[in-house]
């Protein structure tokens, strides 16, 4: 009788690929709920920071991860007056991506200008990566919502779409 048994412990980061389109450009719009969030900024060695502005621009290049993040985002587009809410569980932290112009032309599988009406709020698991041993389970969720809106008008209270 022989048995061959084999006791893996699987570790991985993940992240969920959720690029949102933007009609206007990116430039208009905003990422509410992660101020004041450390962060590693991938464009400088995954050195770690603490994000001091109000709320997320995109105006250049922009590859961060957002630890600990919380359970909702908002992606605040004001031109269309609508706010798109990132929800997670079982995913800590959140990547903030745009290529910009010159990452955008290196890719192959992006158009050069596609980066002006894109952008990704990915819930992830980056900083502490997840282990499984044998027998266990790990379950992680993105939830994606869109919701009327206009800060102009003063119908948008981000703490209200950010806390409920």
């Amino acid at each position: 009788f022989f048995c061959l048994c084999f006791s893996l412990i699987i570790i991985f980061e993940t992240a969920t690929a959720s690029i949102l389109t933007c009609y206007k450009p990116c430039s208009e719009v905003r990422v509410e709920g992660l101020e004041t969030m450390d962060y590693l900024d991938n464009m400088k060695g995954k050195e770690r920071f603490t994000e001091q502005g109000d709320a997320i621009v995109f105006e250049s290049e922009v590859d961060k991860v957002y630890l600990a993040a919380p359970s909702k985002v908002a992606i605040i587009d004001h031109d269309m007056r609508r706010t798109f809410v990132v929800t997670k569980e079982g995913l800590p932290d959140a990547v903030v991506w745009n290529p910009w112009d010159k990452k955008a032309k290196a890719m192959q599988d992006f158009g050069d200008s596609e980066y002006k009406h894109m952008l990704c709020v990915e819930p992830a698991a980056v900083e502490k990566p997840i282990t499984l041993k044998p027998g266990e389970e790990w379950k992680g969720r993105l939830g994606l919502s869109a919701v009327p809106s206009s800060y102009c008008s003063g119908q948008l209270d981000p703490l209200k779409v950010l806390h409920g």
